[in-house]
């Protein structure tokens, strides 16, 4: 009997030991969901005590993926004026959001510059600006910066803050290489102020900027001279 009785305690251990309800399976973090922003706030104008500060722990879809967990490492080469003066690594995060009480929009505030607006707002298609008003205080507008068009390109008035400029928007035939990899579908696009100032971008719709590429004219001076290229080195969406 004892040699009976010692084989089944010995299986029934085994099947409790199995049993998925018994055993402490570790948990995963399931996964977020992306919500979808399809608002158009062009040509919005909103007052200053109106954009508030906001807590935004969700993460958002559109030709930009943006999440407070999202970051870009790029590869900075610094020149002074067209002289080259030394190379350092950046990390773009988005830092900061602000929330439109009016029509509920999250705008995400960046830490660095590549080639975006410094606070904007994303959809599925285009890129929003949001900037204090010039010369007048109290008054936040919000406009177009570039998006995604018809056709293989797209040539529209655009600013550097106060100063006019030219914007172009090329569809990129040949793959973009980085570091971080090479990257199909690109967009290329180019703001311009003679004798001031030259901004392109080479931009992955659904993952970031690839390559940013400014030029700036020294202080008293018309011609502009390489200042900064930035290139994507790595990158983690979630």
């Amino acid at each position: 009997m004892k040699k009976l009785i010692a084989p089944l305690i010995l299986a029934f251990s085994f099947f409790v030991s199995c049993r998925k309800d018994i055993i402490d399976v570790p948990q995963t973090e399931p996964l977020r969901p992306c919500i979808a922003q399809i608002g158009n706030p062009s040509g919005r104008t909103y007052s200053s005590d109106s954009v508030v500060s906001y807590l935004c722990t969700s993460k958002h879809c559109g030709i930009l993926p943006l999440s407070a967990k999202n970051y870009w490492v790029y590869q900075d080469s610094i020149f002074q004026d067209g002289v080259f003066s030394k190379v350092q690594f950046d990390t773009l995060r988005f830092t900061s959001t602000f929330k439109s009480l009016s029509d509920g929009l999250v705008w995400w505030e960046s830490n660095i510059n590549v080639g975006l607006p410094n606070r904007l707002y994303v959809n599925d298609s285009v890129f929003f600006r949001m900037q204090e008003r010039f010369f007048i205080q109290g008054y936040m507008d919000a406009r177009k910066e570039f998006g995604l068009f018809t056709g293989d390109s797209l040539r529209y008035l655009t600013s550097f803050d106060d100063i006019g400029a030219l914007g172009k928007s090329l569809k990129v035939s040949n793959s973009i290489v980085s570091p971080a990899g090479s990257f199909g579908d690109c967009i290329y696009f180019e703001k311009y102020s003679r004798n001031y100032r030259k901004d392109q971008v080479f931009f992955k719709p659904g993952l970031g900027v690839i390559k940013y590429i400014r030029e700036m004219a020294p202080l008293g001076t018309p011609t502009i001279k390489l200042q900064q290229i930035s290139t994507l080195v790595s990158y983690h969406l979630e």
